[in-house]
């Protein structure tokens, strides 16, 4: 009796020992999703950054929907974030951590708004839990107490120790005084313009004329390849020179016009000859684009010096007095006079 008693207390713990331990592990499992947050700092200075960290503890194999990672939290702007997880607990629950990395720039008091998680279990069931929000305090970088930073004061007009009238009368003198200095500046160019004009009118025609062919010859216009200007400028010394010399108007003529008034004053046959030969190269040069020869070229500026000294103005001694006294005489190429 009392073996069949022992035999049946055996059979009865080996079938207690074999349905303890399934009922242990499904009372610890976990079928709740739950969130916690939490910051290192309640109080920050406005533009430093904290952290913001949040827990989530969730059921084996079940499938969180997670929130956007954009770049702001609520009003506070997202410095960086990192997902650490899942990690498996020994009770069978997921622990997923989220830490953010936030900064503000606003002071005052500002909260972190609740945080919402959902999950969908493998029955298709779906949990729901929401955080805790957070109140901030940014405080500002200035201190609020402070007594040496005040507010700016108003402009203080500075009183005027010069009347308004003198400033008018002092600018009004000076515009008078700048007007006087240009007037006496102007009249002094104009009398030295009008001394220069009459010492060039008493000057004969050849001097003058004979300056600007040297004046011309150390242009060096011709060793530049630069032959038209050379040529305008010859023909233009030329024609004035003809122009004073004759009481033409050898500037307004053509070659061709000017030839016939210059034959009109009867002048040796050389002479006509020379200073048709060099207008009429000069206008092929500045008209036909025609390039003389090196030595025509270098010879342009000594016919013009020839027919200068052949037809300039000479002065005569008269028998009856010492002075001189200028005299037309047309000097041949083998009488000039020097």
């Amino acid at each position: 009796m009392r073996c069949r008693y022992r035999l049946r207390l055996l059979v009865g713990l080996i079938f207690c020992l074999a349905y303890a331990r399934p009922v242990v592990a499904q009372q610890n499992r976990t079928d709740s999703l739950s969130v916690t947050v939490a910051v290192d700092q309640e109080r920050i200075t406005i533009g430093d950054a904290f952290q913001y960290v949040v827990t989530v503890v969730s059921p084996l194999e079940a499938a969180i929907r997670w929130p956007d990672t954009g770049k702001t939290l609520g009003g506070f702007d997202i410095l960086s974030f990192d997902h650490d997880g899942p990690y498996i607990r020994p009770d069978g629950a997921h622990v997923d951590t989220l830490r953010y990395t936030l900064t503000i720039y606003t002071t005052g008091v500002q909260v972190i708004f609740p945080l919402s998680l959902s999950c969908v279990l493998v029955d298709g069931s779906e949990l729901f839990a929401v955080s805790d929000s957070i109140p901030i305090t940014i405080v500002s970088v200035i201190d609020d107490e402070a007594t040496d930073i005040r507010d700016l004061k108003n402009p203080v007009e500075i009183p005027a120790s010069i009347p308004w009238y003198i400033w008018v009368a002092g600018g009004v003198g000076l515009i008078l005084l700048a007007g006087v200095i240009w007037y006496i500046i102007h009249r002094r160019r104009q009398r030295d313009e009008v001394v220069e004009a009459f010492v060039d009118s008493v000057r004969p025609p050849h001097e003058k004329a004979l300056d600007e062919l040297d004046q011309l010859a150390r242009f060096q216009w011709l060793a530049q390849g630069r032959v038209k200007t050379h040529y305008t400028v010859l023909s233009e010394i030329l024609r004035r020179y003809l122009s004073a010399r004759y009481k033409i108007a050898a500037m307004e003529f053509t070659t061709t016009e000017l030839m016939v008034s210059i034959r009109r004053l009867e002048m040796p046959y050389e002479q006509v000859q020379l200073i048709n030969r060099l207008l009429q190269e000069s206008d092929m040069v500045k008209f036909a684009k025609f390039t003389p020869e090196p030595d025509p070229q270098s010879q342009s500026i000594q016919n013009a010096r020839d027919i200068i000294e052949q037809t300039r103005l000479v002065e005569v001694e008269t028998p009856d007095s010492d002075e001189t006294s200028p005299k037309e005489v047309s000097v041949r190429a083998d009488e000039r006079k020097w």
